[in-house]
């Protein structure tokens, strides 16, 4: 344990010391169990996602800057244990390739060769006599000859058949008969399923991978109205810029204003899950789409202590087509307006779409516009939040981060684990909320 799991594991504990609540009050608020939340505040445990670290903390009462250097807590511990679990994963595979192979087992030695038996010249002189013939050595050369005498033989063979062939060919067309299938070309034509070219193996192309379903982002699949060709995505490749970038692909504080598109019927949508970090698996579940807006929130980090300046963001859209008409749901009711807009915002529907900077907030605090370059190492994270917008168009897109940091510069795609994005325009879609028994009709503010 390190210390930056030590210091947000303090800061965990304070602040639910603070708030009065027990553990098993705050476990049965938060729908996680008593001993997850010991191992968080003890250390014992980091989470792999800041959205329950932060139900955490806004159900102790957290206030805004608190939530701000928590956050920055929490992704400095989380990559301490990212570089535990490597560094560990390392020793395990240079201890296994340290390990002694087994010596391997003598090859069996070859059988002696077998005693000439010789004929029985003593015995009786009815009992006939065995002659068995001696076992000699094997000539390596003695083989291939015997096989070239074996080819040579059998080409003479076809040859001689193949005159034979021309030449009753040639008498019977000499006495009026026509015969087409003894001709020279289509006797050397090989037949289907005979000759050398059924032994060679035919070449078909490869059977097309069957379509995936959608997953917890809504992202095009194989099938899908707006799946995107494989040459049109940005390719997976290693990351081997110094920073690397976690994608937070439902960046919603509350359900409200929350959207998504489905093909199935109100009867056919399962309820709204009672917890906002199970909305993304929810919506996948019902093969819903994120509409309206997508949320994002990008979090930077270095990988040593060499500074990295972010230069800008690219916003490339890799298709575009009128959104399906589908019925949209929301898993909010009852929250009023919507959110407060992120700090950078995509509108999908411009011909030339780019991150522009707007005013932000962390909890009631509203933070002032920011704009590129940001500067990031291992220790000072840059969290960038993007909220990308649609009318009416089905739009997949992804982000690419310039950087440079010293000599080197490059661009870092940001898509969703290796495919890009999908957004849906809400224009003209018949809207839904549930009431608590069924989904009843909503306009849509999408």
């Amino acid at each position: 344990m390190g210390v930056e799991t030590d210091e947000f594991a303090a800061m965990l504990r304070e602040l639910k010391e603070r708030s009065g609540r027990s553990y098993g009050a705050l476990a049965t608020r938060l729908h996680v169990s008593t001993s997850t939340l010991h191992r968080y505040c003890n250390g014992a445990a980091v989470p792999a996602e800041y959205a329950p670290v932060e139900r955490l903390a806004r159900a102790c009462g957290a206030r805004a800057e608190e939530l701000v250097e928590l956050h920055r807590r929490w992704i400095l511990a989380d990559a301490a244990r990212r570089r535990e679990a490597g560094a560990a994963g390392t020793a395990t595979a240079q201890a296994a390739a340290a390990k002694p192979e087994p010596a391997p087992a003598p090859a069996p030695q070859p059988a002696s060769a077998p005693v000439p038996v010789t004929a029985n010249t003593n015995g009786p002189a009815n009992a006939p006599a065995e002659e068995v013939e001696p076992v000699r050595p094997v000539d390596p050369s003695v083989e291939p000859r015997r096989r070239t005498r074996t080819r040579v033989l059998l080409s003479a063979v076809a040859v001689a058949a193949l005159a034979a062939l021309v030449s009753v060919f040639v008498l019977r067309e000499g006495g009026g008969a026509t015969d087409t299938t003894t001709s020279p070309t289509a006797a050397a034509a090989p037949t289907p399923g005979s000759g050398p070219a059924a032994t060679t193996p035919a070449t078909t192309p490869a059977t097309a991978p069957a379509a995936a379903p959608p997953d917890a982002t809504g992202s095009p699949t194989a099938g899908s109205p707006a799946a995107a060709s494989p040459t049109s995505s940005p390719s997976p490749e290693e990351n081997t810029a110094p920073f690397h970038v976690n994608v937070l692909a439902d960046n919603w504080g509350s359900p409200c204003g929350q959207w998504f598109l489905s093909s199935r019927t109100p009867s056919q949508v399962a309820p709204p899950p009672d917890s906002a970090a199970r909305t993304g698996s929810w919506a996948a579940g019902q093969h819903a789409v994120p509409a309206g807006h997508l949320r994002l929130e990008l979090t930077a980090l270095g990988k040593n202590p060499t500074p990295v300046v972010l230069n800008d963001v690219y916003v490339h859209i890799v298709s575009t087509q009128p959104a399906p008409k589908w019925n949209a749901y929301t898993p909010g009711a009852g929250c009023g307006g919507a959110l407060v807009p992120a700090s950078f915002a995509v509108d999908l529907d411009s011909p030339s779409p780019h991150a522009v900077p707007v005013a932000g907030r962390e909890g009631t605090k509203k933070t002032p516009v920011t704009d590129f370059p940001y500067r990031v190492s291992d220790t000072d994270p840059q969290v960038i939040d993007v909220d990308a917008t649609t009318l009416s168009q089905d739009v997949t897109w992804y982000l690419e981060l310039k950087w440079n940091s010293g000599l080197s510069h490059g661009t870092l795609p940001v898509d969703d684990n290796g495919r890009p994005f999908r957004t849906v325009g809400l224009q003209g879609a018949p809207g839904y909320f549930y009431n608590g028994k069924a989904w009843a009709p909503s306009p849509v503010d999408g």
